[in-house]
């Protein structure tokens, strides 16, 4: 898949991130680049947290 250089500019990982900001970050890098998948490390984080009521 092509890379969304724009979105990377704009959204860098911070440094140091917290497993809940590299949630975040994948997530949204998912949905807006999808240039490389979700590591499966981190993958295994988001299915075992529990869901939050809207």
């Amino acid at each position: 898949m092509k890379i969304n250089k724009g979105w990377h500019a704009a959204n860098v990982m911070p440094k140091n991130a917290t497993q809940d900001q590299r949630i975040i970050w994948h997530v949204a890098h998912q949905q807006n680049c999808g240039c490389r998948p979700i590591p499966e490390k981190l993958k295994a984080m988001i299915t075992r947290q529990p869901k939050k009521d809207d």
